[in-house]
């Protein structure tokens, strides 16, 4: 059954501008929620506190309260707290009410037949006050100046007498209630422009009892033509769009009908009547529609959250009147209603959802063509060339850890909801050129810290978290080393802290350094090959202790180190790969409940697969096809067969291969991705909380972190 309540009120602006001048861009697809408390009933889109960057207003129930979420301006939102309103919030509307240049909120509140004023002082936003809305049930309200005298108005519209009430401001906030204008029969959704272009706004007001739009012409000082001229729509109307769909310099309406699951199309007539009314399919069960120039043609395109379809159905304009074929976008359970602005600051206009089912909260990005997806790319420092993941503030999403070797620091990417991370942090490492990190608890107090190995000073970083993203000062550790390359966290004895393994590229060996109590003590020192490059630690005999494996980049063999449980190890066994191996993951593919090994061989463009055997023994199998220098691995069911695939950065060819497993340690053949310049590492993980694996790609070349969000079907979304 269709909700009876508002579905969205975005800034007017959103809605009637102008579209930019024509692009040619490439797309993507994918989609992410963030949880919200409540039940959202409306979204609001604005630049909250003047940083330029696009914020977010939810409206929910159960609790009624308002939600602000400041953007992070590359599509990752964080909370700023919460804010009280009436009984029911319906609808809102952001404008600069008081006349303070700063952007305040007004919220209708359906049970309380009310509106709640919340002034915004450029930061965030305090209590105001409680209008009447001169109705019983408010559902919808808009913003403008309806009587022309220079100051923010609003116009609420009452559900349940059904009526239009203008809140006439008088400048500074207050507002003074004026008669009720009879609308239809329980009309459900109002929108407002200049439908006759003479400088005033006008009024758009659906029914669903009588399916039809009603067109309210602005007279002058607040006053509208009566009565109201009402035009077929679908069945159950549920929100409406005004924008100039084929170009003739008259605006026109494009309605989403809930009840018929399509968009009715009223093109305005010389006349100023409407005609040439067409249907066009979306999702099922919209209940809200944003109009906007989203493939940068020059043309309007329509959105539409779909309730019962959870999703979001995009069309594309012709700039004639017709629109392309439907293309939806996942969005949550039962999506209510849909906004749009550039929420990433790259010029594109993104779409934004929230949900109810799970309560929630969905960004998809445009990558200026009209397709939608929510993977984007993060600045972190010069020549970044490794990362590790953790939950480093304790908030229950995945944050990055980035080693930076051109700028000798570590960036710090905190998750964001939804999709996006929050500007890096950035910590000197106190040596010089890092070039791998490893995460874990090392101190016991519950808080992920970090360890860092740099190759220039011969030194290893250990910065200890405090739980809420920030760590302290490092502590170097500055002997013991030779040119250390890689650096590996895992309990190495038996006393069940994490330890660590730093592979040192100019003595060919690895130090072990355990921790006792306060730092780490060294163990010794252990042969590997020639040039070794990268390090796993995991269990591979099954005798319960940990061991080491080292791919050699010079020798093109595995060493494998098996661990006594004390932190020390055995002298290398050796199986041969292919040239130049250069990364490694450790996972059971087969399915025989023995670890494997597979090899990124960086000089043969393959990855070799050793198959686990009894007491950690490793065979051969045939070697893989990979992409132009194969850099680094990571592995994980992408497509939810419960077969282990893989992904790998190929670092000469700047993609991504993503094989599919078979689950008898074979692989499909590998499907590339294109990424940034020059990718060196990779990780998996579920990033955005939907239970599908995502990726995390660092790119040396072009000074970034992407992260490509899984589909739950192999496939993942694709760079802008």
């Amino acid at each position: 059954m269709l909700l009876r309540i508002a579905i969205a009120a975005i800034i007017s602006a959103l809605l009637t501008a102008v579209p930019p001048a024509p692009a040619a861009r490439t797309f993507r697809e994918a989609a992410a929620v963030a949880a919200v408390a409540g039940q959202p009933r409306a979204i609001a889109v604005g630049d909250w506190n003047g940083d330029a960057r696009l914020d977010l207003a939810v409206v929910s129930t159960q609790p009624d309260e308002v939600q602000i979420l400041i953007g992070a301006g590359n599509g990752g939102y964080s909370g700023a707290g919460t804010l009280g309103v009436g009984r029911g919030p319906s609808a809102v509307v952001a404008a600069d009410l008081n006349g303070d240049g700063k952007v305040d909120l007004a919220v209708a509140n359906h049970d309380s037949n009310d509106v709640t004023i919340l002034f915004g002082d450029g930061a965030t936003f305090h209590p105001g006050l409680t209008i009447d809305s001169g109705g019983v049930g408010p559902v919808s309200i808009r913003a403008g100046d309806f009587d022309g005298n220079g100051t923010i108005d609003l116009a609420v519209l009452n559900g349940t007498s059904g009526d239009v009430v203008l809140l006439l401001g008088n400048g500074a906030g207050s507002f003074a209630v004026g008669a009720p204008l009879a609308v239809g029969r329980q009309p459900s959704f109002m929108t407002s422009g200049d439908l006759d272009n003479n400088g005033l706004p006008d009024l758009v007001v659906l029914s669903q009892t009588t399916n039809e739009v009603f067109v309210l012409i602005n007279a002058g000082a607040g006053a509208f033509a009566v009565p109201a001229i009402g035009f077929a729509a679908g069945t159950g109307p549920s929100s409406a769009a005004i924008a100039d769909f084929n170009r003739d310099g008259r605006p026109d309406i494009a309605v989403a009908n809930h009840d018929s699951s399509d968009v009715t199309l009223l093109l305005r007539n010389g006349t100023g009547s409407y005609n040439s009314i067409t249907i066009h399919t979306v999702g099922k069960g919209p209940t809200s529609i944003v109009a906007g120039d989203f493939n940068l043609d020059g043309n309007f395109d329509i959105a539409t959250a779909n309730y019962d379809g959870s999703n979001v159905s995009v069309l594309l304009g012709d700039g004639a009147g017709g629109f392309g074929p439907e293309k939806s976008y996942p969005a949550g359970g039962s999506p209510l209603v849909v906004a749009q602005g550039d929420l990433n600051g790259d010029g594109r206009q993104d779409l934004v959802a929230a949900a109810v089912a799970p309560s929630g909260v969905t960004v998809l990005l445009n990558n200026g063509a009209g397709v939608f997806g929510v993977n984007a790319s993060f600045g972190v420092g010069t020549q970044p060339i490794a990362l590790a993941v953790g939950d480093f503030n304790r908030d229950g999403a995945l944050d990055l850890a980035v080693a930076n070797y051109g700028s000798n620091s570590v960036s710090i990417l905190r998750r964001a909801q939804p999709t996006g991370f929050l500007t890096a942090s950035s910590l000197s490492t106190g040596g010089t050129k890092p070039v791998s990190v490893a995460v874990a608890d090392f101190n016991g107090d519950g808080m992920l810290d970090v360890a860092v190995a740099n190759f220039g000073s011969n030194s290893v970083s250990i910065f200890l978290g405090d739980g809420t993203g920030g760590f302290g000062a490092p502590t170097t550790i500055a002997s013991g080393f030779d040119q250390p390359i890689a650096i590996v966290a895992a309990r190495l004895n038996s006393d069940g802290t994490p330890d660590l393994a730093v592979v040192n590229e100019g003595s060919e060996e690895v130090t072990v350094l355990v921790w006792a109590g306060t730092g780490f003590t060294q163990t010794g020192t252990f042969a590997v090959g020639k040039s070794p490059f990268a390090i796993a630690a995991a269990d591979l005999n099954g005798d319960g202790n940990t061991d080491l494996i080292v791919v050699n980049a010079q020798s093109n063999d595995v060493s494998i180190l098996s661990g006594d449980g004390t932190g020390r190890f055995s002298k290398p066994n050796t199986i041969g790969v292919a040239a130049r191996p250069l990364g490694l993951a450790v996972i059971d593919v087969n399915r025989d409940g023995r670890l494997d090994v597979i090899v990124a061989n960086g000089g043969a463009d393959s990855l070799s697969v050793l198959l686990g055997g009894a007491n950690g023994a490793l065979t051969k199998s045939a070697d893989v096809r990979a992409g132009s220098q194969p850099r680094a691995i990571a592995a994980g069911d992408f497509n939810g067969d419960g077969k282990i695939d893989l992904a790998v950065v190929n670092q000469a060819a700047s993609t991504v291969s993503i094989l599919i497993g078979d689950g008898a340690g074979g692989f499909s053949p590998p499907t590339a991705i294109t990424t940034a310049s020059g990718p060196s590492a990779i990780a998996t993980a579920d990033f955005n909380g939907d239970g599908k694996l995502d990726l995390a790609i660092v790119n040396q070349g072009a000074g970034t972190v992407t992260v490509l969000l899984g589909r739950g079907d192999g496939t993942f979304g694709e760079i802008p």
